[in-house]
């Protein structure tokens, strides 16, 4: 994470009352913490601040600073302790024990790769599911060099020799820990570690996936499993490392049983190993992703498609989620290089459709390579936020009746709202009710209108009816699709569209107003974000009185055919409609 220079956005000193935020959040985050633990991370009397950090990556991140030392590391939604965090408080987070050549990899932003973890008995093991946050140690110094998030859960980190067991996050000697803002970081040196067996260990041992089946692809610990004489009595744990011994006849049964015990959990146990299977090296985990993309969606793919959007929104979505998709970390550093890689083998063509527009127009998806591929098992997402959902009410331009036109319009009651198509139906009744038809498409004026138009002998009926329509007040209907109406005294104003320049002679699209139309800018900004392929989000101006959307570059030809042909707004409710739908791409 700290592994390429980062830039310094804010540094904040926190209020009395933040702090104590933010030792709730890690008491709730964190279940080994306890209130002594965390006054000793936090201390009530500490100077504490909140540092922004912009990455390499463009990932925001904040470092929670106590005392000129950081503590805490928030990325998005989660807290992660530094390593001086776990100096102070080191059973915060599970601890892996690594050999001691390997920290250094480490820090050089290499993962850690399960054959660096000196592994022990399952009884004594730490416990965690794949994901989770867990620290390293060197085999000879117990204060933690490392944190990062898991790829596999510690029953398989058991059973396994090779691949990926830890993403890290954040490593001692990185440049989070050279900051010059900080106090010097040294490393305490400790006693060498070693794992513990804990009680509550014991009671929920049994509930641990190491006594999931063991597959058929390593028949050889099947069959060390089945030959191993030595079962605790407590933990029910085959001792695959010591010494075989002739097993005799009853042995041999109850560990036959524990084996048939297993095969109920195969099938739980598959789809995790194969996703294991995904390919760590970043050039494998480009052309990984791209065999998937044509696998699944070759056949039904529309064509052509441009390249920067066949990363964004077709590449990336298919990464698993403990592994992070990056071209620029691979050997190709740029997507048409790595796209041009993938033409000459014949998995796809790119064109140049405009200048300086790249994009794919021919898929192969009888390639044997895409035939043989086999992608991530297909999981049930989260049910993402429905983007379609906040849909512009119907809107209506009516007229309310004013004490000018009450007595023309009568029996109806001043503030009535009617229609243009309705008035013109009430001023036709009182035309035939008295007579006023003088000849086709004229009428007399009686003394009512002529207190509407003036003193004159006959008069048109457009005329009429915009003398009439002026004596009365123009009134907004919005029907939302909830069924609730509101009537707004005035002519709603329309969406605004405007580019505008910024800082560094760059332009960005504002688009305001959308809130009186029912729509979500957040939900909106990030439909924009992937359709448009430009970054989007909310602002507001200092004196607008609602948030406004913020697209990068000049957008008003993507947000005008969004907000019309997608979501079915008039175009006289969006300012400059016509003028930014005939404007090219």
């Amino acid at each position: 994470m700290f592994g390429k220079a980062y830039k310094l956005k804010s540094n904040n000193t926190l209020k009395n009352s933040e702090k104590k935020h933010l030792a709730q959040r890690i008491l709730k985050e964190f279940p080994a913490a306890t209130d002594e633990k965390v006054k000793e991370l936090v201390p009530v009397k500490s100077n504490t601040s909140c540092m922004k950090l912009m990455l390499h990556s463009g990932e925001s991140v904040g470092v929670y600073v106590v005392d000129n030392v950081p503590m805490v590391i928030e990325t998005g939604d989660v807290l992660v302790p530094t390593v001086c965090a776990l100096w102070k408080v080191p059973d915060l987070l599970p601890t892996l024990i690594i050999h001691s050549p390997v920290l250094p990899k480490l820090a050089g932003g290499a993962p850690l790769y399960a054959p660096g973890v000196t592994l022990a008995d399952a009884a004594s093991f730490p416990r965690f599911s794949r994901g989770a946050l867990v620290a390293a140690a060197t085999a000879d110094n117990s204060a933690v060099g490392a944190i990062g998030r898991t790829t596999i859960s510690s029953a398989d980190l058991l059973r396994t020799t090779m691949g990926v067991c830890m993403e890290t996050l954040h490593v001692f000697g990185d440049l989070l820990c050279k900051e010059p803002k900080f106090c010097k970081l040294e490393r305490p040196k400790l006693q060498p570690p070693a794992y513990s067996f804990t009680a509550d260990i014991t009671a929920d041992i049994a509930q641990l996936s190491i006594q999931q089946p063991v597959r058929e692809e390593w028949p050889s610990l099947v069959r060390e499993l089945k030959e191993t004489p030595h079962i605790e009595k407590t933990t029910h744990f085959p001792v695959l490392n010591e010494p075989k011994t002739i097993p005799d006849e009853e042995e041999t049964q109850v560990a036959n049983n524990e084996v048939s015990q297993f095969d109920e959990t195969l099938m739980t146990d598959m789809s995790q190993t194969e996703e294991d299977l995904v390919p760590t090296d970043m050039d494998e985990l480009l052309q990984w992703c791209l065999l998937s993309f044509i696998k699944l969606e070759g056949k039904n793919l529309q064509l052509p498609l441009k390249t920067n959007l066949l990363y964004k929104n077709h590449l990336m979505p298919l990464c698993p989620s403990h592994r992070t998709l990056d071209v620029k970390k691979s050997s190709y550093k740029k997507m048409s290089k790595f796209l041009e890689a993938m033409q000459q083998e014949g998995l796809l063509e790119v064109r140049e459709v405009e200048k300086g527009v790249s994009a794919v127009v021919a898929v192969c998806a009888a390639h044997p390579r895409v035939r043989t591929h086999r992608p991530a098992p297909a999981h049930s997402p989260a049910p993402a936020p429905d983007l379609a959902a906040p849909r512009p009410p119907a809107v209506r331009d009516l007229y309310c009746v004013t004490a000018a036109v009450a007595q023309l319009l009568a029996p109806l009651k001043k503030g009535t709202a009617l229609s243009a198509a309705q008035v013109r139906a009430a001023l036709a009744e009182h035309v035939r009710a008295h007579g006023l038809a003088a000849q086709p498409g004229r009428l007399r004026v009686d003394p009512l209108l002529a207190a509407l138009v003036g003193p004159q002998e006959s008069i048109s009926w457009e005329s009429a009816m915009s003398a009439v329509l002026g004596k009365m007040t123009p009134s907004t209907e919005l029907c939302f699709p909830d069924g609730s109406v509101k009537l707004i005294k005035s002519r709603l104003e329309p969406i605004k569209m405007q580019v505008v320049t910024r800082s560094g002679n760059k332009k960005v699209t504002l688009v305001s107003n959308l809130e009186s139309y029912g729509f979500r800018p957040g939900e909106l900004a990030r439909e924009v974000q992937l359709g448009a392929a430009a970054s989007s989000g909310v602002t507001r101006s200092p004196a607008a009185k609602a948030d406004q959307l913020m697209v990068q570059g000049d957008q008003t030809h993507f947000v005008a055919k969004l907000l019309i042909e997608k979501y079915g707004l008039p175009k006289k409710y969006l300012e400059g409609a016509d003028k930014a739908l005939n404007k090219k791409k």
